[in-house]
């Protein structure tokens, strides 16, 4: 698809999605059964790979595909929707939407190895705000993290956030995800 198209349809997207169309979207996950994880990042000089450099989490320049045992595939992605940077979902591959990336297969080299075959059990959406500048200043909201419970009770977390050294930021052109609540809490809107 054209660069025009694709602007232009994610701005009509923007005009009809609600609230309510997003968690449908993201509960189309709920039974669903992790059978791959691929991770998406730039494609550095060198082949280095950055995503895992810290053992608190991982770290994606773009985003993730998660692939289900019944053949879906879902990727997560900093996206627009509601407002420049949330948490995306879209029903394909991120293949379909990158072009110059590096795609890193991570089920079997990650802490997504002991999670592969887990069913997603439940989807929780953690919205977020800003506030628009100008006279009236309205408040949008928008999706910052997605909460994934899989069965045996294990979570994952996903965000829109970048942390450097010792600041975090959500609103990001990154995504991280989270493997344990305690360490999600301290940088996300998340609660115990």
């Amino acid at each position: 698809m054209r660069p025009f198209l694709r602007q232009l349809k994610q701005a009509l997207y923007l005009l009809i999605m609600t609230k309510e169309e997003f968690e449908t979207k993201v509960r189309s996950l709920i039974g669903e059964r992790i059978s791959k994880v691929r991770y998406f990042e730039i494609d550095y000089e060198g082949g280095q790979e950055y995503w895992n450099s810290n053992s608190s989490f991982d770290s994606l320049d773009y985003g993730l595909d998660l692939e289900m045992e019944s053949g879906t595939i879902k990727g997560i992605i900093w996206g627009s929707e509601f407002y420049q940077y949330g948490i995306s979902l879209i029903s394909a591959s991120l293949d379909t939407e990158l072009k110059s990336s590096r795609k890193i297969a991570v089920s079997e080299k990650s802490r997504w190895h002991e999670l592969i075959g887990s069913e997603i059990k439940n989807v929780k959406v953690i919205w977020s705000w800003v506030k628009e500048v100008g006279l009236f200043k309205k408040k949008i909201y928008y999706p910052q993290d997605l909460v994934l419970t899989l069965s045996e009770n294990k979570v994952v977390y996903i965000s829109a956030l970048e942390i450097r050294e010792d600041t975090h930021f959500g609103m990001a052109d990154n995504i991280t995800i989270f493997f344990d609540t305690v360490t999600a809490c301290k940088y996300t809107n998340a609660k115990v």
